[in-house]
């Protein structure tokens, strides 16, 4: 499996001009910052699947809850084009190892979940994914995805880019075979990390590893896989974050001093606050981590990213 993150993204928000009347919605955190981190696959379902430039607006049509792609002025029906791209680029997009998508917000064919969807009973349109989200989402449903506007809004992109490496690490991790003991170290690896976003779900994780035997190895996995990023996908909040810190914190009790601990207490509590970044508690625990010994969190991902994970997480 390559070492390079590869994330697939709305062609227009990387710059081309690709849009029905040739303008692009280049966004700049994409293009400045996470270009340097990751490659990216830009796609445009329009242009893709045999739609020109210029060309007329689409929109999604609701036809007795059949979701239908309609040209805006033609009346064209161009469902059954893009289905047919759809189904086969989504193929490639596996064998490419995507990891992630960032798509054009409002697009119907790209949004998350604003495009609109128009009613053939004269009533107001209504909001959902874009045509090529939906069938992205119900092929890959782990797949993290986002909209360009959403990467303005600081939890939102370091949710996303949370799960973009995780995935990425559970690719590798599969690609190797279905072995217990790896979903064991997986697991160990990012306890922190899950417990940051789900504590539920981050016991219901340790219960199903508990479950795991030789014979049920596969079915074990695909559990994991769909209880895991179905937790990822709540955000890690000033709350839950401090919560995980104090609980590593605990680790060094009867190691710190009174004026150690106060030092660190101070940093939690001022992340909390938002007065500092995660980065500061984070690097006084890694500090202790490294100076008494306790790999199990030196060894976590949550204190310990990717080196480009940790610099598209500091990001301001």
């Amino acid at each position: 499996m390559s070492d390079s993150i590869k994330i697939g993204v709305s062609a227009c928000v990387a710059g081309e001009r690709v849009r029905f009347d040739r303008t692009h919605r280049r966004n700049a955190y994409l293009a400045e910052t996470l270009a340097k981190h990751v490659e990216f696959v830009p796609i445009c379902p329009e242009i893709a699947c045999g739609m020109g430039i210029p060309r007329e607006p689409l929109r999604q049509v609701d036809c007795a809850g059949e979701i239908r792609l309609i040209g805006y002025e033609s009346g064209k029906d161009l469902t059954a084009k893009m289905t047919k791209w759809a189904h086969r680029v989504l193929k490639g997009l596996d064998k490419e190892g995507v990891c992630g998508f960032v798509l054009r917000v409002h697009s119907p064919s790209c949004a998350v979940s604003k495009a609109r969807i128009h009613p053939t009973d004269g009533k107001p349109p209504h909001l959902g994914p874009g045509f090529f989200t939906r069938l992205l989402q119900e092929h890959d449903p782990l797949l993290p995805v986002v909209s360009s506007e959403a990467l303005q809004n600081a939890v939102l992109r370091e949710n996303f880019i949370r799960r973009v490496f995780v995935l990425h690490r559970w690719r590798a991790l599969t690609a190797k075979g279905v072995s217990i003991g790896s979903l064991v170290d997986f697991h160990t690896r990012h306890k922190m990390l899950i417990r940051a976003h789900d504590l539920r779900g981050y016991r219901e994780l340790g219960r199903l590893l508990g479950e795991s035997t030789l014979h049920n190895a596969e079915t074990i996995f695909d559990k994991y896989a769909t209880l895991l990023f179905k937790s990822l996908t709540l955000k890690a909040t000033p709350s839950k974050n401090r919560d995980v810190l104090s609980h590593a914190a605990g680790y060094f009790k009867k190691d710190l001093d009174a004026e150690d601990k106060r030092e660190l207490h101070a940093a939690i509590t001022a992340y909390a606050k938002g007065k500092v970044p995660l980065l500061v508690p984070v690097t006084l625990l890694n500090h202790y981590a490294r100076k008494y010994r306790r790999p199990y969190l030196t060894q976590q991902y949550y204190l310990n990213p990717d080196p480009a994970e940790l610099q598209l997480l500091n990001h301001a």
